[in-house]
């Protein structure tokens, strides 16, 4: 008894049929572990994200802050020190708007 030429493409299509669904579950698997070991960092991540904002919110409080600025030996500054800006238009940036603010002037200038 032998093997015809139907036989052995069959033996052929069954052993790769086989060979692929070994291969497709491999592959599944190492997904799997890849996609717990991301879910494991982004935990981690979560965490260390949280205990930063905490330590970030403990170190701007405001008892924080001046216990820190009474260390380094600042003193608060007193009233009369201080200067109040009048709410103006923003300067103007970049050589033309700098060029068109000088020509503009005079023009102000006269008009008051």
């Amino acid at each position: 008894m032998g093997f015809g030429p139907g036989t052995a493409a069959r033996f052929a299509g069954a052993g790769a049929l086989v060979f692929f669904l070994c291969w497709q579950h491999i592959q599944a698997t190492r997904l799997g572990y890849r996609v717990e070991a991301a879910r494991r960092d982004a935990r981690l991540l979560s965490g260390r994200v949280a205990a930063l904002r905490a330590d970030l919110e403990e170190r701007l409080s405001p008892a924080e802050v001046a216990a820190r600025a009474s260390r380094l030996g600042f003193v608060p500054v007193s009233p009369d020190a201080l200067r109040r800006l009048t709410p103006s238009s923003p300067a103007p940036s970049g050589l033309l708007g700098r060029w068109w603010a000088r020509r503009l002037e005079p023009a102000a200038a006269s008009r008051s």
